[in-house]
């Protein structure tokens, strides 16, 4: 197998099917505040916030292990090793999920607030399908078939815009929000599942005792990272503000939050196909190609990012109200802030996918350890006080002082060294379309469209032209980028 070939090949197919993703998630983010309103819509958060928790602990790190341990066999040619390890994964799978529904469902008959009781039960009882789709995605992923998920990923999301559309049109509520994606979820796993038999093959093998004592080793550590993951970058706040603030202050939040972290998934198109590509390098005990691909991606996340993290910050209070409605002008200044805190998170998954290829259990554990006590300390002190301000002042501090921790793992205890001239010039540069951006996009009226796209167009063109005269970006980058991606939808028509 040609690693760097299907890597390139694997982050077009997941850079397509996550631009999709942006948009879907974008226009279904719109419904939603506009159909729900502030106080339903952070009703809605919450609920989504425990149905991400729950699926963390379900799924634990199985399913980057099938993602893992497949792409190691099908690189060595053994697909039917592959195909056992994936459904040896399974089994753990059906079985931990079980166990966490079980648990769940008691914990939400006897604390769960009435009027969310009956939407808990439904997302509790989704993790089955969403957990096992999971494994066969990565199981895919694994065999580098990203063309195949990418395709089922698009489908599935259209599919949900339009029911959640129909049934809000319809006056639906939340319970009926939540029924209806369930049947999208239990569609989606059928057709995933088939894709994944018809790419493996009946043929199968079992796991080898030596890889099973590994794998315990591997999942334990991945596991308790999985969970910690939860509690520090996905909106643990939300608890905390349910505690002592209102479900607008929720809303307001989970808004800013979800559109921050929606608009890094573009930069994260060039971390998405990494945990494969690093898993088979590793594999081969090909060293220095992985700490090129380790480089080169880290370049291009904080060229994404840093573009995306200028405009959003500089144009939120316009991005809100044009896409959400005045009732939502409060969460502008908190997608400020967190448009930084994202580009941050994204810079991690580059450090995030190798850690696990290359089997260090220790450094992504201690890091977030450490970010969880210290998210959740600073969120019990400050969110009571400050409200949605405190939940990003603790969601940031987690975020940072994890991504310092792995990236000082990487260099010190692999040898894969951060580029720091070349980050510093891409964060130059994004200051400078930040304040090219404020300049022209700002004005009195934030529903002023033209001035917010001249402003998006400004930054970026000065943004480009900054990072082409400092040498980050060069013609042949831009030349062969441009070329790949007609390629690639050339093949796709």
């Amino acid at each position: 197998m040609n690693i760097k070939a299907a890597l390139v090949r694997n982050t077009v197919w997941h850079g397509l099917v996550t631009l999709v993703g942006l948009g879907s998630g974008l226009v279904m983010s719109v419904i939603l505040a506009r159909g729900l309103g502030p106080q339903r819509l952070g009703d809605f958060s919450y609920v989504t916030w425990a149905w991400a928790v729950l699926e963390a602990i379900a799924t634990l790190g199985l399913a980057l292990a099938t993602a893992r341990y497949t792409a190691d066999r099908v690189s060595r040619g053994d697909v039917a090793g592959a195909w056992g390890f994936a459904r040896h994964l399974l089994r753990r799978q059906l079985v931990v999920t079980t166990v966490v529904i079980g648990v769940a469902l008691a914990l939400v008959g006897w604390l769960a607030p009435p009027h969310l009781r009956l939407p808990l039960v439904i997302v509790t009882v989704a993790l089955l399908p969403v957990t096992v789709e999971s494994i066969y995605t990565h199981a895919l992923q694994g065999a580098q078939r990203y063309d195949v998920t990418a395709r089922l990923s698009t489908l599935k999301m259209s599919v949900q815009i339009v029911v959640v559309a129909a049934v809000l049109a319809l006056g639906g509520g939340l319970v009926a929000v939540f029924a209806v994606s369930v049947l999208t979820l239990g569609m989606s796993c059928w057709l995933v599942r088939r894709a994944a038999l018809r790419v493996y093959g009946p043929a199968t093998a079992d796991v080898p005792d030596a890889a099973r004592v590994e794998m315990r080793r591997y999942l334990l550590a991945v596991s308790t990272v999985a969970v910690l993951d939860a509690i520090v970058w996905d909106r643990s706040e939300v608890f905390f503000l349910g505690l002592w603030g209102s479900p607008q202050d929720i809303a307001y939040y989970s808004l800013a939050f979800g559109l921050a972290t929606r608009a890094m998934i573009v930069p994260e198109i060039a971390a998405g196909a990494l945990l494969p590509a690093f898993a088979a390098l590793h594999g081969a005990g090909n060293h220095p190609d992985f700490q090129v691909v380790y480089r080169t991606a880290l370049r291009y996340v904080g060229l994404a990012g840093a573009l995306v993290t200028a405009l959003l910050a500089a144009l939120a209070p316009g991005v809100i109200v044009f896409l959400y409605g005045e009732p939502y002008r409060p969460a502008a200044g908190l997608l400020a802030a967190l448009a930084g805190v994202a580009f941050v998170s994204a810079l991690r998954q580059v450090a995030w996918a190798a850690l696990p290829a290359i089997g260090d259990r220790r450094s992504a554990t201690s890091a977030t350890v450490v970010a969880a006590v210290i998210n959740l300390s600073l969120a019990v002190w400050l969110i009571r006080a400050h409200g949605p301000a405190g939940a990003v002042v603790a969601n940031a501090s987690g975020q940072l002082i994890a991504t310092a921790w792995v990236f000082v793992a990487m260099t010190h205890r692999h040898g894969c060294r951060f580029p720091v001239w070349d980050l510093t010039k891409i964060a130059a540069a994004g200051a400078l379309a930040f304040a090219v951006a404020s300049l022209i996009g700002r004005t009195a009226d934030d529903l002023d469209v033209s001035r917010l796209v001249l402003g998006a167009a400004a930054g970026s063109l000065t943004f480009l032209t900054t990072c082409l005269l400092v040498g980050v970006v060069g013609r042949r980058e831009l030349a062969a980028l441009l070329s790949r991606t007609r390629g690639l939808v050339r093949s796709t028509i």
